[in-house]
């Protein structure tokens, strides 16, 4: 069988272009250390490997929301301690103000110390961050307000709140709660979204400012901080004649222990930290394997797909200049 030069040509172009993609392949492998660039090189691997990022995914997405959360924690944490600082100073004042060597004037000075205190616990209960009130459950609006000198939490007066009423639980229940990779799931009664497979991150307000009231001496007294404070800095301003040391006692005994919520709330919001501690713990370790996992499905051995790469450049190379003598000169090589 007669050899034409044709066929050699044709011949050596076909190795030579199978050469130079074998090359751009291992090239691309070392470049981006993956075993393949399109799913029909190797089905089995692709699908796999999308099975393990969608994963990867998935907990990047949970990751997110814990510091969203722990965001808004910390946040409500530190606040809650800007607040335990007033109450604290807020006590200090009115233990000054019970000292019997107290004269009126004294007594109004301290009253007007223990409103400017009650203002700026206000400004406090409605602090916000990233346009979110850190102590208003789900509403977007100023939670706590102050309407016919009562204090008010959604629009609700809280001395009319009695305890164990359906309006004051669904106020306290009412919170933000985000998906943390627990399992979401629904309630088959109530049809809504059980509370115990996402987490809550919020606090409501009302839980730790207090609400209904309590008799005191035969005085239907606020529980709330807020409206109490109030009215102990009203009976630091009667006269002496009026002035009754053991009214203040008693309503002190029920400030200080309407006070203790904020600190039983702090340590909620400890927790409730502590736990997103544990689970991004747990997902930087999922994530971690899950990696490994990728690259060994996915991944080339570097050290070994570069020793190819350098291999076959060489093969290249040669191929190159084989060409030389294989591809016959021509006299339009020397036609300009």
């Amino acid at each position: 069988m007669r050899i034409t030069y044709r066929m050699m040509t044709s011949k050596y172009s076909t190795n030579l272009n199978g050469l130079s993609s074998d090359l751009d392949k291992l090239n691309t492998q070392v470049a981006t250390g993956r075993k393949y660039s399109r799913t029909s090189e190797d089905v089995a691997s692709a699908v796999r490997g999308y099975q393990i990022r969608r994963n990867i995914s998935k907990i990047e997405g949970y990751q997110d929301n814990i510091r969203h959360a722990d965001d808004f924690l910390t946040n409500s944490e530190s606040t809650l301690g800007h607040i335990e600082s007033s109450l604290a100073e807020s006590t200090d004042k009115i233990l000054q103000g019970m000292n019997g060597i107290q004269s009126h004037a004294d007594r109004k000075i301290i009253a007007s110390e223990l409103r400017t205190i009650q203002g700026q616990l206000l400004e406090t209960f409605n602090t916000s961050a990233s346009g979110m009130y850190l102590f208003g459950g789900s509403n977007d609006e100023k939670p706590f307000t102050v309407v016919g000198g009562q204090l008010n939490y959604n629009g609700k007066v809280l001395d009319d709140l009695v305890d164990g009423s359906a309006e004051l639980t669904l106020l306290k229940e009412d919170s933000m709660y985000v998906d943390i990779g627990l399992g979401v799931s629904f309630d088959e009664t109530t049809k809504a979204v059980d509370r115990n497979t996402i987490f809550n991150y919020s606090t409501a307000g009302i839980n730790f400012v207090g609400s209904g009231k309590t008799d005191i001496s035969g005085e239907q007294v606020s529980n709330n901080l807020y409206d109490l404070l109030g009215r102990i800095a009203t009976e630091f301003e009667k006269t002496d004649g009026d002035y009754s040391f053991d009214k203040v006692d008693k309503l002190y005994g029920l400030f200080s222990d309407n006070s203790l919520k904020t600190y039983q709330t702090t340590t909620e919001i400890g927790a409730k930290t502590q736990y997103l501690e544990f689970m991004t713990g747990r997902y930087e370790t999922q994530t971690f394997n899950l990696q490994e996992r990728q690259t060994q499905v996915e991944g080339v051995d570097a050290a070994y797909t570069y020793i190819a790469f350098q291999s076959q450049k060489v093969a290249y190379q040669a191929a190159l200049q084989m060409g030389q003598s294989v591809v016959q000169q021509s006299v339009f090589d020397y036609m300009s």
